[in-house]
């Protein structure tokens, strides 16, 4: 669990710049995904049902669904390995527990696997569009070149002062999911949509 969180680790700019620009661009994306729901859907389901399916179960899912509960636990266990903020956390969980009827479509109280692949989708996109926003130097829309530099290193940099370490097999797998999070085939570049299925499948490296 800990690449969902580092994926869009950006340490070396202030928390409060992160916290504020992830609620922005949580926004964005649920704007996005009310006024275009089959094309955020076509968008989520495109990554294949194998890539939440780790986090689904991690998250209380082997019932088949995940209640509030389940999923405080799990988002509070994911907050940990990414020291977050106790303010930062607050924040997060209070937008979380704003759109959580619009994520419970049948209002059943739970999340079944449908629903939660739409409320990670969104989030997987929301940290996207906030690596975008913090290393797109020439604001294009996209990381290139330097760009994808930056925030490689930056990735690697925080997960080194954070005391993490990966195994040989562990940094493989990560590299083959950079190369399938890869829309166009061109490693040099990576769009939002590439961002996010790269946190998608890196997640999974340390679930499986």
């Amino acid at each position: 669990m800990k690449l969902a969180g580092l994926v869009a680790a950006v340490s070396a700019s202030p928390a409060q710049w992160i916290t504020q620009n992830w609620w922005n661009e949580a926004v964005e994306v649920y704007n996005f995904a009310s006024a275009n729901p089959e094309s955020f859907a076509a968008a989520v389901n495109s990554v294949g049902d194998a890539a939440y399916e780790p986090l689904f179960a991690f998250c209380g899912g082997v019932d088949g669904v995940v209640d509030s509960s389940e999923l405080t636990t799990c988002a509070a266990q994911i907050a940990g390995f990414v020291e977050m903020s106790d303010a930062s956390q607050n924040y997060l969980y209070n937008f979380g527990a704003k759109y959580w009827n619009i994520l419970d479509w049948d209002q059943s109280g739970s999340l079944d696997f449908a629903e939660f692949k739409m409320g990670i989708g969104a989030f997987a996109a929301t940290n996207a569009r906030v690596v975008i926003d913090a290393y797109d130097a020439n604001a294009d829309g996209i990381l290139s070149g330097s760009e994808v530099t930056a925030w490689k290193n930056q990735v690697l940099s925080t997960g080194s002062k954070w005391g993490w370490s990966v195994s040989d097999s562990q940094w493989g797998a990560l590299q083959a999911a950079y190369a399938n999070a890869q829309l166009d085939g061109d490693v040099n570049t990576c769009s939002m949509a590439e961002i996010a299925r790269f946190e998608l499948y890196a997640a999974n490296v340390f679930l499986h």
